[in-house]
């Protein structure tokens, strides 16, 4: 049995993605539709009732929602400097796209139970960013973007040449210890190996 099943999507339920992640309405249509299902059809097979109640991380603090918006400005920002500064050629709908979808899957990986953030059985079979790559290819999304949401996790084995895929590990990775310093877990940036 598949860990998502993806579901048509409503005005209610599009709206509701549109206001969680405003940068959203700078897609071309095609993109935010991809976008909205992709993000109604995860929270519809999770254990979740609203978008703002996933986690980032397990015992975070932050949500899901703030934390894919700070991926989003973080790599806006990014992606000036590269532009301006070093002259790399960007593709703005496919970094909004990717910074935007990278967590996809983690309403999947993750289940709320008795206050406490705990890992899905799935989330011991599949790693993080595959099962939202997997939910994406069988949207119809270019190879790009779910080739850079597969292999955006610190430990995935590969990643791709592409600017976009650069600009969302650093982003993803500033966004992430922003939360992680909230914590008593230890920010990406002091890890070594």
């Amino acid at each position: 049995m598949k860990s998502y099943q993806i579901v048509k999507t409503d005005t209610r339920q599009t709206r509701q993605m549109l206001e969680a992640f405003p940068r959203a309405a700078e897609l071309e249509p095609v993109l935010q539709a991809a976008l909205v299902t992709a993000w109604v059809s995860v929270l519809a097979s999770s254990t979740f009732e609203r978008i703002v109640d996933v986690p980032f991380s397990y015992g975070s603090g932050t949500s899901l929602v703030d934390h894919t918006n700070d991926v989003t400005e973080a790599g806006l920002a990014l992606m000036s400097v590269a532009a301006e500064r070093w002259g790399w050629q960007v593709n703005r709908q496919t970094l909004l796209a990717v910074l935007l979808l990278h967590d996809v899957d983690k309403p999947l990986l993750m289940e709320k139970c008795e206050g406490n953030d705990l890992q899905t059985p799935v989330a011991s079979r599949i790693p993080h960013g595959v099962l939202g790559a997997l939910l994406l290819a069988e949207l119809g999304l270019d190879e790009a973007i779910v080739a850079a949401v597969a292999t955006h996790a610190t430990n995935a084995p590969v990643r791709g040449p592409d600017p976009e895929v650069m600009i969302l590990h650093y982003a993803d990775l500033f966004a992430a210890d922003s939360a992680l310093l909230k914590t008593a877990r230890l920010p990406f940036f002091r890890r070594c190996g």
